[in-house]
Parts: structure tokens; sequence; C-alpha cells
């Protein structure tokens, strides 16, 4: 280490307090091995995630879709031989390391001929796994590298015991909140999966939601499953809009499911990248304001206020009368709010709005 490094040594325990900035810390390393990329992955209280530099993000996607996390020995024979330092994987991957399916099938299509890696344990069984990949052309690591990354580790090994700290303080506040909720609820984090979730959304696990690696979810209707694909990919950093999904289970109807971005006070609980998921039954006799209804579905002021009156029993006819207008000119407004609310049918939309009267206005 020298005194042009200790920019990245810095940056290290920023990422410790901050973990988007892991994707700068893990490009950085990458760099000055003349590397391609790399990724950190974390294990924290039985939940997996991972971070990327721009770079290298659409492969960690492809190495998570095509179910390789299960199928790697690069990282089984890591773990087993527990060294204190960085590695290469050919080093410590079981088997001919030039004939295992993830080389061959996945790691040099990507252009990953060479990987360092290091793995380091914390507390409650905690870990992160450290890798930087490079390209043929960069050729094996050579010793002097692998001892610059081995100076790193100290800093990182410290940077990943604060984040665990944290990670505590914030999943404590996560299973309060939802505690609060009263309904099933979940908390989602970008690249993150599940962080934290209420014994009434547990027991929807099997019926409704599928569980998968690194702490992803699905649901079971592949086509309400897709509208939540869609809208978790969505980027709210400039305007959060929840999206609500009616859902069912293997008996029918269970109700509806709101996304809910971080936003406002919640995102003290969220992150500034979480999502809560909350299922709610719709509720009879209820009518939502329109100043909510604008904010939670970016509705126009006038698409909130008919959004409104229809939740309070009121047919189109009722609101042309009450507003000066003409049932075509309402209709028309209508199909402008299913559009913005990705609801097909009008039924959909009402029983979404119905179903809010459960939520806490504090989370939204």
């Amino acid at each position: 280490m020298d005194t042009k490094d200790n920019d990245l040594i810095e940056l290290i325990y920023t990422a410790g307090l901050v973990p988007e900035v892991w994707p700068d810390v893990i490009d950085r390393m990458a760099r000055r091995m003349n590397a391609g990329g790399g990724s950190i992955f974390s294990l924290s209280e039985g939940h997996l995630s991972w971070e990327a530099p721009a770079g290298t993000r659409s492969i960690m996607d492809a190495y998570i879709a095509g179910g390789w996390a299960d199928r790697n020995p690069r990282l089984e024979g890591l773990l087993q031989r527990a060294h204190p330092g960085f590695v290469q994987d050919s080093d410590v991957a079981q088997g001919c390391y030039d004939r295992l399916p993830i080389v061959t099938d996945f790691l040099r299509p990507n252009g990953i001929f060479y990987t360092a890696a290091t793995v380091i344990s914390g507390a409650r069984d905690d870990l992160a796994v450290f890798s930087v990949d490079r390209g043929q052309a960069a050729g094996p690591y050579r010793r002097e590298e692998i001892r610059w990354l081995d100076a790193l580790r100290p800093h990182l090994g410290r940077s990943v015991a604060l984040a665990s700290r944290l990670r505590l303080r914030q999943a404590s506040s996560a299973t309060t909140a939802l505690a609060m909720v009263g309904i099933p609820a979940a908390i989602l984090r970008r690249r993150h999966g599940v962080v934290a979730t209420n014994g009434l959304f547990d027991a929807l696990v099997g019926s409704v939601f599928v569980c998968g690696a690194f702490g992803s979810l699905a649901l079971r209707d592949r086509r309400a499953d897709q509208v939540l694909r869609d809208a978790l990919a969505v980027d709210h950093s400039s305007r959060p809009v929840v999206r609500s999904i009616p859902i069912a289970g293997e008996e029918g109807a269970v109700g509806v499911l709101h996304v809910i971005p971080a936003c406002r006070q919640a995102s003290d609980v969220l992150g500034a990248d979480g999502t809560l998921l909350v299922v709610a039954q719709p509720r009879t006799n209820v009518t939502a304001s329109a100043d909510c209804l604008r904010w939670l579905y970016d509705l126009t002021p006038t698409e909130a206020s008919i959004a409104s009156r229809l939740s309070a029993g009121s047919s189109i006819a009722e609101i042309a009368a009450a507003t000066a207008t003409t049932s075509n000119t309402v209709r028309t407004h209508v199909k402008g709010i299913l559009r913005k609310t990705g609801f097909s049918r009008q039924r959909d939309l009402l029983m979404a709005i119905g179903s809010l009267a459960a939520l806490d206005p504090r989370l939204l």
C-alpha cells in the first residue's frame, strides 16, 4: 500500500456506511488489477445480496438468473479452504478447473478467465465474498498483485463489520414497522431481495408467494408476477409511484398487493432503494381522498377526483352530472386512470382503492 491508495481505503470505509458505494470500490480495485470488474456477495441473517460495478452488473444478473450461484464449485472450494487472504479460483476449485460447467458455459463466454477472491467472516455467521475478475489478455494474477489485494483485506473486513452492525439497526426498525402494519407485509431492497417480513406475510409463502435464491420473491400467478417484476424494475428516485396488483392463491382471491417504493419518512425504515409490499383486503363503503390517490398513483387532479368518486359508489353518469361534463369525458379519464394504475378493469381498480383503508398512513 502507498499514499495513492489512501483514497481507495477511505472509499472502502464509506461503503460500510453507504452500501451504494461498494460498486465504486470494486471498480477501483478492478482497474488497479487491470481487471474488467468484480463483485461482492454478502450473507447476513440468512439473506444473500450482491453489488457490482455498472460494467459487469449484467453479467451478475445472468449469473443469478442462470442458477449458477447454486452450481459454483469455485465458491465451495473458497469456503472450504478458508484462506485469510485472496486466492485465484483455479487454485481452490474442486475438479478440473477448465472443464467445470461454470467455466466453460458461463465464465469464458462472458470474458472471465482469471478471478482473485476472498471470504471475510463476520459475527453471527455473516459472510462477504469479494472477487476481482479479468480477461484472458491480462493473464493470471501475479504474486505482488495478490499481496496488494491482501493489504486491502483488513480494511474490507472492518467495513463489512461496520455494515453488519448498521444492518442490525435497520432490521430492528423494519421489524417494528412491519409489526405496526397489522397485515401481510415485507420489505425488499434492490439486488438484496427480501430483508424483512412479518408472520402474516410468511403464512402466504407457498400458496401465494414463492421464495427463490438470493432472497428473491415471486408470485405463483405468472401474470401478476410479471406486473410485480415490472413494478420493482422501475426507478422511483424522481417520482415514487405505487402499483397495486390483484392477487389470488390456490383457493381463489386473496386481496391486493400494494408495491410501495421508499418515499417520505418511510425511507428511514425501507432504505433509499427499499420497497414495501403489503397484501390488503378490500373494505366496503370506503372513500379514498383525491389527494391520497393523486400522490399514490401519479394522477392528475381531475383523474384523482373521479377515482375518489368512483370509490364512493358514484356511477359515471352521476360523476358527469356532478362535474358538469359528459359521460364520454368521464370514461376517457377512467381509461387514463386504469392505464396509470396498471389495471385493465374498473372493478380491480375499485378493489385496490378499497384495500388502501387497511394501510397505516405513516407508511405512505
